[in-house]
């Protein structure tokens, strides 16, 4: 019920629910004849779209989540107990696609059997399961990620499917009990850099000993241009995911989950 919950309200504080409200709330004064109020909200709204439009803003918000996980080679990162790769991101198969869109999800599955491959651990655990919004499919995200994984060399017997999780926290709680019956507790953790903080907190608090292994970086380095001060929709985008992933680290501080 939480994730339903959180699904439904929490882009309202997103930037283009935000703008959205002030919107709804000029219409509102409209209504009541408060024209130069409706006025300052639809100029409030105009002014935060354009804000988090500009590339320059939106780098920054995703460096100040990434930038305290810098990734390195899976050559150079120390040896753990398991892999955990944690889902998100995964479109169902549904017409008119004829396989699941993985997104940025193959990110962490390839980073994941990189790490796999370079030795690291000898198991990965892939941890997602089934999202109610992928209409029409009742395969979990650790079976796609499975079959994907299969499919580039892995072998079955070093998989172990974590199906239950729809949340960061549910990643952590339902994954937890496979590595404490496994004997295992440090853990490679493998999910997108502006989405460690948080995965790092939810782990930790299950009694993990976590080495974090981010991927899937944004904000990279780019060179001095005038359009990094002029509005796109890709700015938007990562200005959306940032504020996105700092509501949910609110949340479940809030919660008591960090």
């Amino acid at each position: 019920m939480f994730v339903l919950i959180g699904k439904i309200f929490a882009p309202l504080a997103y930037p283009l629910g935000l703008a959205a409200g002030l919107w709804l709330l000029a219409l509102l004064c409209r209504v009541f004849h408060r024209t130069h109020d409706a006025r300052r909200l639809v100029l409030a709204g105009i002014f935060l779209v354009l804000y988090f439009s500009q590339p320059w803003v939106g780098d920054a918000l995703l460096r100040s989540l990434e930038d305290d996980f810098p990734q390195k080679l899976a050559k150079d990162y120390q040896e753990a107990d398991v892999i955990v790769v944690l889902g998100g991101a995964i479109g169902a198969p549904v017409p008119p696609r004829v396989e699941v869109d993985v997104g940025g999800a193959f990110d962490r599955l390839l980073f994941g059997m990189r790490l796999w491959r370079a030795g690291k651990a000898e198991h990965l655990i892939l941890s997602g399961g089934v999202i109610e919004s992928l209409v029409g499919s009742d395969i979990t995200e650790a079976q796609r990620l499975r079959q994907l994984a299969l499919e580039y060399g892995v072998h079955d017997g070093a998989l172990v499917l974590e199906e239950r999780s729809r949340s960061t926290r549910e990643n952590a709680f339902y994954t937890a009990p496979l590595l404490h019956e496994r004997g295992w507790n440090r853990i490679l953790l493998v999910t997108s850099a502006c989405h460690m903080r948080r995965a790092i907190g939810v782990f930790e608090r299950q009694g993990v000993d976590v080495i974090p292994a981010p991927t899937d970086l944004q904000a990279v380095q780019r060179p001095f241009s005038v359009g990094r001060f002029l509005p796109n929709a890709e700015a938007l985008r990562a200005s959306h995911r940032a504020v996105k992933e700092y509501v949910g680290i609110t949340v479940y501080w809030l919660r008591g989950w960090l």
